[in-house]
């Protein structure tokens, strides 16, 4: 996606970094730039500038900015908010570079004041903002201008109440007509927020105040205190009656030993869990190893004993892989029989449906599968019921509209999305996000999806590790449209994009 600034287009590409280029169709003369503003900006290395590279292909000249470990204002803002402190922080930060700039002969003029253009490091008073290096300007404003209308749209990020305050006071402030009169406003208005309140201010004169002035009446009678709970270790406890409390309670011994032999036959039978062929392929893997280990301890001290071993762990390893490829994980099941405690001590097992099988019938009973496909068992209306409906299970509806598919190991997550500008990554305790992945090497906010009107699009919010689309890298910052079935990737997270 291509939009303009000053007359020229502007688009976030990566070239061993990432950059914001700034070109023309056509490409930019060198007699459009300003020469001198391009000598000062290659020779001396200035604070809160984003560093400018000049690229001349073919007698066509491109601004490429590096943005590279910096975050744009504009997405800041929307992912984290904005308050009355951190907006002042940012105007003093951005009025005080305006200031310093001037020692270096560049125009007011060239700074281009606009969220998308200004860019953070790790603290609100890290700012970077965007020069270009060309006169005359097709937009000609000037600076305090410039500023002010970046107020007013910034202001709009701010909450209400905060929002109405701040206009107030610049509505007052009526005579702002240089940069050092908005430094100090915001100054103040910083001032403001970090003041302490005049009742914390000094705790220690109001406690030798109150502690002066404080009379003292006679001292209690003994006798109040006789209602007051007393220690523990002063309470008698009737030592006596514990036992017949314990009697009482005493579950049945003749259901214990049921409850016992229940739990043993449970144990007793074992399931095997199909493994994904991800988990074959580890479980491969891990048995070359420890057979290519055992065999180079063989090689390393050979002996017809050493051989003997080292055949049969090696056939073990083998028989072990076989299972687990053709039959499976052995599982134990653990909630065959469910004991719970009632409040008097008597023990009740729930037993697996066992009144709809023979008692005859040894055949193992997988309570997890049985109840997983009930809905496809075919079930007999009762006789005396001929009318009744019949519970076919819960059954789960795909979600419509556009949603993501997350894969993992076992099974594929399905999240729908509900807001304009949905958000990927492992988010935080003050950073909520729409879709959270909890994987080593995702940033806090690393991709975001945005609706458009008719459309959907992507992009990645300036991620440490990047974000892959159909296979092919994303520019920080670039938009990519989005179609149905795009598979993105983070780090080793596979998602499909779903419409």
């Amino acid at each position: 996606m291509t939009q303009e600034v000053f007359g020229l287009r502007y688009e976030f590409v990566y070239n061993h970094g990432h950059y914001m280029a700034l070109h023309k169709e056509h490409g930019l003369e060198a007699k459009e730039l300003s020469m001198l503003q391009v000598k000062m900006l290659e020779a001396n290395d200035i604070p809160n500038l984003l560093p400018l590279e000049i690229q001349e292909i073919d007698f066509r000249i491109s601004l490429l900015y590096n943005i590279s470990s910096k975050r744009m204002l504009a997405h800041v803002v929307k992912i984290e908010g904005l308050s009355k402190l951190k907006f002042a922080k940012m105007m003093v930060a951005i009025v005080s570079t305006l200031e310093a700039n001037k020692n270096y002969m560049l125009n007011e003029e060239g700074y281009v004041l606009k969220e998308n253009f200004i860019f953070m490091g790790a603290e609100w008073s890290d700012i970077y903002l965007t020069y270009i290096p060309i006169e005359p300007l097709s937009e000609d404003q000037s600076v305090t201008k410039s500023l002010a209308l970046f107020m007013d749209h910034m202001l709009l990020a701010l909450k209400d109440e905060e929002r109405n305050e701040v206009n107030a006071i610049l509505t007052a402030c009526t005579s702002m007509h240089r940069l050092q009169d908005y430094k100090d406003f915001f100054l103040q208005l910083m001032d403001k927020q970090t003041v302490v309140p005049k009742e914390l201010a000094a705790p220690v004169n109001h406690q030798y105040e109150l502690e002066t002035d404080r009379t003292y009446s006679d001292p209690p009678h003994p006798e109040q205190f006789n209602n007051l709970p007393k220690p523990h270790l002063a309470q008698q406890v009737d030592y006596q009656s514990e036992p017949q409390k314990w009697n009482q309670n005493a579950p049945n011994v003749q259901q214990d030993e049921q409850v016992v032999k229940a739990v043993k036959a449970d144990m007793q039978s074992t399931s095997f869990t199909p493994l994904t062929q991800r988990s074959q392929l580890i479980a491969l893997a891990v048995v070359i190893l420890l057979s290519a280990f055992v065999w180079q301890n063989y090689f390393t001290y050979p002996s017809t004993e050493t051989l003997h071993v080292t055949a049969g762990i090696t056939i073990i390893l083998a028989d072990i892989w076989l299972v687990l490829k053709f039959l499976g994980l052995p599982m134990t099941p653990q909630g065959g029989q469910h004991q719970t405690f009632t409040p008097s001590g008597e023990i009740q097992a729930e037993s697996i449906v066992k009144s709809q099988f023979p008692e005859g019938d040894e055949k193992l009973i997988d309570v997890q599968n049985y109840y997983d496909n009930l809905h496809q068992h075919t079930s007999l209306l009762h006789n005396k019921l001929p009318n009744a409906t019949v519970f076919l299970g819960n059954v789960k509806l795909q979600a419509a509209g556009p949603r993501i598919e997350v894969k993992t190991e076992d099974n594929v997550r399905t999240i729908s999305i509900t807001n304009d500008h949905f958000t990927i990554g492992r988010g935080d305790a003050n950073i909520k996000v729409d879709c959270v992945l909890e994987e080593a090497g995702v940033s806090r906010i690393h991709t975001e999806i945005i609706k458009k009107e008719i459309s959907y699009e992507i992009q990645d919010a300036g991620s440490t590790n990047g974000t892959y689309l159909n296979g092919e890298l994303l520019v920080a910052y670039q938009r990519y449209p989005l179609k149905d079935g795009d598979e993105i990737r983070i780090v080793r997270q596979e998602i499909r994009f779903r419409l």
